[in-house]
């Protein structure tokens, strides 16, 4: 009896045994022929890694044009345009007749504001057998640019023949109707844009813009709104809220978003004018004079800067200064009645014919215009005349 129970525990322990080891041999099996999963990189890392290799492969001389123009048109999905116009120069410099070169280059012009240059890039990409949309839809956007209507007509319609679902064709067709006066079927394609490439930022742009013109100034700031969320460091975005709200007349406000433009963009000449302008109205004078400052080291050459700067260096009663700026305008501006004006208060409080006024002038008008009390034209109040009236003979007055 004894034997058989130890049997018994023999064959269970065994069969326990080769049990486990059957387990560990199918569990190896099983993880031999198992797919490890995928890393999935976000796009900013992906980017940063395909950036990396291509900049050793650039400096090992490895197919130098292409890995230029591979690198080119990251940092142009970047929106990095001065590191993808180098890129893009390079490569063109390494090869010189390859369409799609051609046409990135167009494109980063397009961006900067190189109208004339984005041209000819496009133009030299299409003698170079290039018929891809992004070219026809590059070449319509500069023509709407130019005012030339029916060369950008007969592109567009190339383009969306060959890519109907094409976001930037939408945006240029919105762009053509803007300029020809229906701004309902504008925002219409400015919306399908926006539909179809949430990232198009000047579609935002121009749907805000239209709808300030309208004076629709809801759906102006839900447009900005909806731009400022995908593109948080976009300087034109604050700018054009604060012009939304300088049409309100909110100034306090449009002054806050003016000056969070400059904060992103330290060169915004435009933002900086605002600021000095809406101060100058509320008679910031101090404030107005930093503004326009930073806009003369910006823009030496802007509309009657330094009167601008020469009128607040008077309104805080430094007339060494403000005889200083209203010389340079003058001598710029020989014909500036205002800055000749200026620089005669000057003088005469230097001969001590004048004498500040208590009460301060009206100065600068939005928009390049300017007021200066001086030149307000006062009437003399006369005394009012004895007016003769004939006596008709032909009736008695009656006197009681």
């Amino acid at each position: 009896m004894k034997k058989r129970r130890f049997l018994f525990s023999v064959l269970m322990l065994l069969a326990t045994l080769s049990g486990s080891i059957l387990q560990s041999c199918q569990s190896d099996a099983r993880n031999a022929t198992r797919i490890p999963p995928t890393v999935k990189k976000a796009k900013k890392q992906w980017q940063d890694d395909a950036l990396q290799s291509l900049s050793d492969l650039i400096i090992r001389n490895t197919d130098t044009d292409l890995n230029y123009f591979k690198r080119a048109r990251i940092y142009f999905d970047r929106e990095q345009y001065s590191l993808a116009l180098e890129d893009i120069n390079e490569a063109i410099n390494e090869k010189d007749n390859v369409g799609e070169y051609f046409l990135l280059r167009g494109k980063v012009n397009r961006e900067i504001g190189e109208i004339d240059n984005a041209l000819e890039d496009a133009e030299r990409a299409e003698a170079l057998q290039q018929s891809s949309p992004d070219l026809y839809v590059l070449l319509a956007d500069i023509f709407q640019v130019k005012n030339k209507f029916r060369e950008a007509n007969k592109y567009l319609v190339q383009a969306m023949k060959m890519a109907p679902y094409d976001g930037s064709a939408y945006y240029v067709k919105g762009m053509l109707l803007a300029r020809q006066g229906d701004s309902l079927a504008s925002l219409a394609n400015l919306n399908s844009a926006i539909a179809m490439n949430p990232r198009l930022i000047r579609a935002y742009q121009q749907s805000t813009i239209i709808y300030r013109k309208l004076l629709n100034f809801d759906l102006a700031l839900a447009f900005n709104n909806k731009a400022i969320k995908r593109f948080p460091n976009n300087a034109e975005l604050y700018f054009e809220r604060g012009d939304i709200y300088k049409n309100l007349s909110v100034t306090d406000t449009a002054l806050v978003y003016y000056r969070k433009a400059t904060s992103i963009n330290p060169k915004l000449g435009e933002a900086f004018f605002q600021i000095g302008a809406l101060e100058v109205k509320q008679r910031g004078y101090y404030d107005a004079l930093l503004a326009f400052q930073k806009l003369i080291q910006i823009n030496p050459n802007h509309p009657q800067i330094n009167y601008l700067v020469a009128y607040c260096y008077e309104k805080l009663g430094n007339d060494i200064k403000a005889k200083e700026y209203f010389t340079y305008e003058t001598e710029k501006n020989p014909a500036d009645q205002m800055a000749l004006n200026g620089l005669w208060r000057v003088k005469q409080r230097e001969n001590g014919r004048l004498f500040p006024s208590y009460y301060p002038e009206d100065a600068i008008e939005i928009d390049y215009k300017t007021l200066d009390s001086s030149r307000v034209k006062i009437d003399m109040i006369k005394p009012r005349g004895t007016t003769n009236m004939r006596i008709d003979s032909s009736r008695n007055a009656k006197i009681q």
